[in-house]
């Protein structure tokens, strides 16, 4: 057996795995616990952002005071829609007491056949969660449009005088004011500065308004459903006959 002592230099025992860094200033200690723990802090500085920016979405969240579906066979030009939203503010009132009036429109192209099919099941998805949640009562529909919303739902829409039609009802002319009959409509200004108002009329006269029916359904029984209801039929009436609501100082300046 070959003496232990003779794998080291003059007999003394290998001490470079026996010393131990210490670490002396607040500097390296600083660093030392910074390379442990970076990734560490970095998960936790990621998921607070995310949270903050959760609930900064939740809390900065501004609720329209009405929903119109804008029901048609084809998409309609985004900057048409956004000075629709803009034009039909001066129809409506401040609902939610949150000193703005806001009006959205909702936009469903369901029946075009130029139109991409998965959009279209899309759209039509979106339509029915619509109905569901009784977001929209006021809608701006094309012919086709209505007719296909007064088949698939099984009598979507009211007459004009608000009354249900029978099933099975396709005098779909009924259940419409057309267009150029809105005083509210044709009073706005949607030119965007490029298109003429001929051209204007010409792109949205298709469309007609129409109100849903209530018929038959849960929205009766709820009372903030109803009034919300009433409210758009009142918002639906000032569009027909261009009476635009005066907007006190104090909603104006918020």
């Amino acid at each position: 057996m070959v003496a232990r002592e003779h794998f080291f230099l003059d007999n003394q025992e290998d001490t470079i795995h026996s010393n131990q860094i210490e670490l002396k200033t607040a500097k390296e200690k600083r660093a030392n616990w910074w390379y442990y723990h970076k990734i560490q802090l970095g998960v936790i500085v990621v998921i607070v952002a995310i949270a903050v920016g959760i609930v900064y979405s939740v809390v900065s969240k501004v609720e329209p005071d009405y929903t119109i579906g804008l029901l048609t066979q084809d998409t309609y030009i985004s900057d048409i829609v956004t000075r629709l939203e803009e034009e039909l503010t001066e129809y409506a009132d401040n609902r939610n007491g949150d000193g703005q009036v806001i009006v959205k429109i909702a936009q469903y192209a369901v029946g075009s056949t130029s139109t991409d099919p998965q959009i279209q099941q899309a759209n039509t998805v979106r339509f029915m969660g619509d109905a569901s949640n009784f977001d929209s009562v006021i809608y701006l529909c094309d012919s086709k449009s209505l007719e296909w919303a007064q088949t698939q739902a099984g009598g979507f829409f009211t007459y004009t005088d608000g009354t249900t039609p029978e099933e099975g009802a396709t005098d779909y002319e009924n259940m419409k004011v057309n267009w150029e009959d809105c005083k509210g409509l044709t009073d706005m200004d949607l030119t965007l500065n490029v298109l003429t108002d001929k051209q204007v009329l010409a792109y949205m006269g298709p469309l007609g308004l129409s109100i849903r029916s209530v018929e038959g359904t849960s929205f009766l029984n709820n009372e903030d459903d109803m009034e919300y209801y009433r409210d758009c039929q009142a918002l639906a009436q000032r569009l027909i006959d261009g009476e635009k609501i005066e907007k006190s100082k104090e909603t104006e300046s918020k």
